[in-house]
């Protein structure tokens, strides 16, 4: 039996609230993890290879989840896929603090990529499904940027913390908390009819193998994360670098995420007026041109205000990349695939990011990962600027 949208939107509007308590929750905690590793490597003294290593590990479940991730959702209820994520980034947290040599690290950060790993592909297909054409990227605007909150306010306490207790005191408490929120959740939502959710049956359908407009944005998207999804991992590095001290380490990260926040919020908006190949390739542009600026200068007040403007057009084009992909979709029921195929792609990139700009560290310095990643973002560009010179001409010869 196919579900159809009028149902699966019933279904996202009833736990809006629940949706965005746990984006918090969990962007917040992913965004916390790297932020313990300037100090972890302090401690333990491995290279940034390692560094690199971890990084990937962390992404690797986007990987291996990303594809059945709408089986999952259907199987077990996205809801209680999606709690069970919370507890696994706890123990990852929890290990972290215990973790006596890299091999623990390597554990803790495994169980962690499986719990963030899940979250993504599942909420993206249901504000899909749930949006028209029209305001397709305000809401993916909103949603995205709900779970910047978290990033801001929960990853800006954990330099902070490590200042006070140390790193190990502050990976536990930051093991222990969502153990806590999340009952808390569970006893405000045990009367949800999400955690009623039954087995889903959909019909296999095809042909995202032979559209060429989700081709495209697809290699748009790998490049793109290749340019931005390991940044926030690496500017903590480059601030320590240029002097900045360990308790405002949080708050200058926390500047990344403010501008993904309000890159997330802007771009939707903006996108639904102007299109969202013209909005994306734009927000590159930028992007290229900051990244450039922020390797050379040493100022902290200026390398904190480009942090809010490169937060914008980095995390900032999420949502513009969810609605191209969406858009490029005419059969909705291959909506939830398509999301699947995107998260696995952007985490392929998310893995081999990291590793390239540990070797990039360890072998020509922390601020040339910062150009590197500015090619990427004009490269990134290429592939719908063909799309739109395609749409041209077909409209030409039509």
């Amino acid at each position: 039996m196919i579900v159809s949208l009028k149902s699966i939107k019933l279904r996202v509007n009833k736990p809006s609230f629940s949706l965005s308590y746990l984006h918090i929750m969990n962007d917040g905690w992913f965004a916390s993890l790297p932020l313990l590793l300037p100090f972890i490597q302090k401690d333990l003294k491995f290279s940034f290879s390692r560094i690199g290593l971890l990084t990937s590990i962390l992404s690797l479940a986007s990987i291996a989840l990303a594809l059945p991730s709408a089986s999952i959702s259907k199987k077990f209820g996205g809801y209680k896929v999606l709690v069970l994520a919370v507890l696994l980034y706890s123990f990852s947290f929890a290990i972290t603090g215990l973790a006596k040599s890299f091999n623990y690290l390597i554990v803790a950060f495994i169980i962690g990529s499986i719990g963030f790993g899940i979250f993504h592909p599942i909420s993206f297909a249901l504000i899909a499904h749930s949006s028209t054409k029209n305001e397709l990227g305000k809401k993916m605007g909103s949603f995205t940027a709900i779970g910047d909150i978290g990033r801001i306010g929960i990853s800006a306490g954990v330099t902070l913390l490590i200042s006070l207790v140390s790193w190990r005191n502050t990976a536990l408490l930051y093991g222990i908390i969502p153990i806590i929120l999340v009952i808390g959740l569970i006893v405000i939502t045990k009367k949800n009819s999400l955690w009623n959710e039954k087995e889903i049956q959909s019909e296999k359908v095809h042909g995202l193998h032979c559209n060429v407009q989700f081709i495209l944005a697809i290699i748009s998207s790998f490049i793109d994360s290749l340019a931005s999804s390991s940044l926030f991992v690496f500017i903590p590095f480059l601030y320590i670098l240029r002097g900045a001290s360990t308790a405002l380490l949080g708050s200058l990260s926390g500047a990344f995420f403010i501008g993904n926040m309000l890159g997330k919020i802007i771009s939707g908006k903006i996108t639904d007026v102007f299109g969202s190949n013209k909005v994306f390739i734009t927000s590159e542009i930028i992007m290229a041109g900051l990244l450039t600026v922020l390797s050379i200068t040493e100022s902290i007040p200026l390398m904190a205000a480009i942090s809010v403007l490169l937060g914008a057009v980095t995390k900032g084009t999420v949502p513009v990349l969810n609605t191209i992909i969406a858009n490029s979709v005419s059969d909705k029921r291959l909506i939830d695939k398509a999301f699947g195929i995107g998260s696995f792609v952007n985490g392929v990139a998310a893995v081999i990011a990291p590793l390239l700009f540990g070797i990039i560290i360890d072998k020509l310095g922390i601020a040339r990962v910062f150009q590197v990643s500015a090619y990427f973002a004009v490269i990134a560009t290429i592939p719908l600027i063909i799309q739109i010179i395609s749409n041209k001409k077909q409209k030409r010869t039509t």
